[in-house]
C-alpha cells in the first residue's frame, strides 16, 4: 500500500485515534480532525475544578485486550495498578465486593441466598457458551438476528437466545436467581446509563457483550480483561482513563497520523466517483480518498453530508435520547465504606469503582422517570475516586470524587437544567450520604456537567453514552442500519467508525479498529483491480 492513499478520521474519541492509529499502520497517509483542544471526548482528560483533573469516563472495564496488545499502549507509557477489589456494589448496611478471586465472590453471593452462587454460576457458563454458539465475533461483520437463530442447534441455547431477544431482563433474571442482590448487580450491568426499562423486551441484551468478546479471542490470546467477573475494571489506569487516550495518541503519532485539534470538519466533500474529502471550519480542505465518521450518525447526516441520502438512502438516523449528569467532588479525605471485611480498605474499594443502586426496585424506579422524562428522585451511580491511584489529578491533601449519575433526562431541555442542577446535584448528594455515611463533610467543592452541557462539550447527542440504544433493534447488522453492517455508506469511501457501529458503545475501541480494517482492505481491493 502506498502513502498516495489518504484517509481522513473525523473525531478524535477513543475510536477515532484507534481508527486513526490503525490506519497509519497500515500504510494509509492519515488525518484526524477533532472539533475540540483535546483528544478522548469522554474518556480525555478534563479540569472539573482548578487543580481537580480525570476523565468523565471512570472504568476501562471494557476496553479491548487485542488494541491494547497490537497498538502496544503499555509501550507508549499505559500503566495499570490491579487491586484485589475490582467494584463494590451497596445494599443496605452490606457492601457486596467483586474480588479477583472468584472463591470471595462465591461466598458473598451465597451469603443471599442459599446454593445463589451456583445458580449465578451457571447463568454465567450459559451466556459464555451461548456466546460462542451465536458465531459472532467483535472483529466481524455481524449477521442478523434470523441468521444467528439459524446456527443455534441446541434447543437449550435456542431457548436462551430467544428469551434474550424477546423476553425481558427482569423475567430472564427472576427465573434463574433467587436473590434480589444477586439480580441488582447483574441488571446494574446490563443497563448502564440506558433508558431500556428492564421489563422491556430485549433489554438483557448487553449481558452477551462479554460472552462475545470472549468467543471472539484467536488461541493463546490474552483473556484475563474478557473473563474478569462481573465485568469489573481490568485494572485502575495511573492518571485515569485519560492516560488510556494519551497511550493511544502516541502510538498514533509514532505510526505517523497527522493530529488537528481545535478545528471541526465543517463537510464532507464529494465527487461524481463518491468521497474527494473534508472541508475544516478554517476553510482548509484536506482531500482523500476515504473519510472515517466516528461522529454520533445523526450529526453526521444534519450537518456533515450534502445530502442524507449521502448515509443511507431514505434513513434519517434518530437523534439518541440520554440521561447522562457528571457530578465532581472535591473531598478533603477518603469517605468510609461500610460494611467493608477487615482485610479491604476504603481506599481498596473507591480506588476502583463503587456502584450505587440497592436494590432492583431502585434501579427500575430510577430508570422509569428517566423513561418518563422525570430527573430521578434517586439516581443511579457509578463512581471512583482516581486520585487514589493517581495523586496529581487532585491538590495535595485533597481527593478528586468522579460519579457518573443516571436518570438525568436531556429532553427537559437547557433552560429545566440551568434551573434545577443544584436541586440535582443535591439530591445526589443525599444518595451519596446514605451510602458513604460522612461524605458530605468531606465535600469542599463541587462541580457538575448537566445533560445539555455533556451533549455540547463532548459531542454526546441527547447526552446518551453510545450513539444509539444497544437494544435488539438497534444491534447485530441492524447498528445502526443493516445497509451499514459493512461500515460503509451510501455515497462511495464514507465509512462509520463509531459507537453507532458494531459492536457498539462503551470504551473498547473494536468500532474504530474495525473501520479501520474496512479502508485497509477497500484500498486493497481497488489497488488489485487497477
Amino acid at each position: 500500500m502506498t502513502q498516495t492513499q489518504r484517509a481522513v478520521v473525523v473525531g478524535g474519541g477513543h475510536n477515532g485515534i484507534v481508527c486513526a492509529a490503525y490506519l497509519a499502520l497500515g500504510g494509509v497517509e492519515t488525518v484526524l480532525v477533532e472539533k475540540r483542544d483535546v483528544l478522548g471526548g469522554p474518556a480525555g482528560s478534563y479540569e472539573f475544578m482548578p487543580g481537580y483533573r480525570s476523565a468523565v469516563t471512570n472504568s476501562p472495564g471494557s476496553l479491548e485486550g487485542r488494541v491494547t496488545a497490537e497498538l502496544e499502549l503499555e509501550r507508549h507509557g499505559l500503566k495499570y495498578v490491579k487491586p484485589s477489589v475490582t467494584v463494590a456494589q451497596r445494599f443496605g448496611e452490606r457492601t457486596f465486593l467483586g474480588f479477583r478471586d472468584r472463591a470471595r465472590i462465591a461466598e458473598q453471593i451465597d451469603a443471599f441466598s442459599s446454593g445463589e452462587y451456583e445458580r449465578y454460576r451457571t447463568l454465567i457458563d450459559d451466556l459464555n457458551a451461548l456466546g460462542t454458539a451465536t458465531g459472532l465475533s467483535l472483529w466481524k461483520q455481524p449477521d442478523s438476528i434470523d441468521a444467528v437463530r439459524s446456527r443455534l442447534t441446541d434447543s437449550h441455547q435456542a431457548r436462551l437466545f430467544d428469551e434474550i431477544i424477546d423476553g425481558s431482563l427482569h423475567d430472564f433474571l427472576e427465573n434463574r436467581l433467587r436473590a434480589d442482590e444477586t439480580r441488582s448487580i447483574l441488571t446494574m450491568l446490563a443497563l448502564p446509563g440506558t433508558l431500556v426499562s428492564p421489563r422491556s423486551p430485549g433489554s438483557a441484551l448487553t449481558l452477551l457483550m462479554r460472552p462475545i468478546s470472549m468467543a471472539s479471542l484467536l488461541p493463546g490470546e490474552d483473556d484475563s480483561a474478557n473473563s474478569m467477573p462481573l465485568r469489573g475494571s481490568v485494572g485502575t489506569p495511573i492518571g485515569s482513563m485519560a492516560a488510556i487516550i494519551d497511550a493511544m495518541t502516541a502510538a498514533a503519532v509514532e505510526a505517523g497520523v497527522t493530529i488537528i485539534t481545535g478545528t471541526r470538519v465543517d463537510h464532507v466533500l464529494k465527487s461524481p466517483s463518491g468521497v474527494a474529502g473534508v472541508l475544516l471550519s478554517d476553510g482548509t480542505t484536506i482531500e482523500a480518498d476515504k473519510v472515517v465518521s466516528t461522529i454520533e450518525p445523526s450529526l453526521l447526516q444534519r450537518q456533515l453530508l450534502d445530502d442524507p441520502d449521502d448515509l443511507v438512502p431514505g434513513f434519517l438516523a434518530p437523534k439518541p435520547k440520554g440521561a447522562a449528569f457528571k457530578l465532581a467532588l472535591a473531598l478533603d479525605g477518603i469517605p468510609e465504606v461500610p460494611g467493608l471485611p477487615d482485610d479491604v480498605s476504603n481506599v481498596d474499594v473507591l480506588g476502583s469503582q463503587i456502584r450505587l443502586a440497592r436494590s432492583t426496585e431502585y434501579i427500575e424506579a430510577s430508570i422509569d422517570a428517566g423513561i418518563a422524562g422525570r430527573a430521578s428522585e434517586k439516581p443511579i451511580m457509578w463512581a471512583m475516586i482516581p486520585s487514589i491511584v493517581s495523586p496529581g489529578l487532585a491538590p495535595a491533601g485533597r481527593h478528586l470524587f468522579s460519579v457518573n449519575v443516571w436518570h438525568a433526562p436531556h429532553e427537559l431541555g437547557a433552560e429545566y437544567w440551568n434551573t434545577h442542577r443544584d436541586e440535582f446535584v443535591n439530591r445526589c448528594l443525599d444518595v451519596l450520604e446514605e451510602e458513604l455515611p460522612g461524605i458530605k463533610n468531606r465535600v469542599v467543592d463541587t462541580s457538575s456537567l448537566t445533560p445539555i452541557e455533556l451533549e455540547e462539550e463532548f459531542g454526546l447527542t441527547g447526552s446518551e453514552i453510545t450513539h444509539g440504544e444497544m437494544t435488539p433493534e438497534n444491534f447485530f447488522d441492524r447498528r445502526i442500519h443493516p445497509s451499514l453492517a459493512d461500515r460503509e455508506a451510501e455515497l462511495p469511501g464514507l465509512y462509520l467508525g463509531g459507537s453507532e457501529s458494531w459492536p457498539g458503545g462503551y470504551v473498547t475501541g473494536a468500532p474504530g479498529r474495525n473501520a479501520a480494517h474496512a479502508v485497509i482492505r477497500d484500498f486493497a481491493r481497488t489497488l488489485a483491480e487497477t
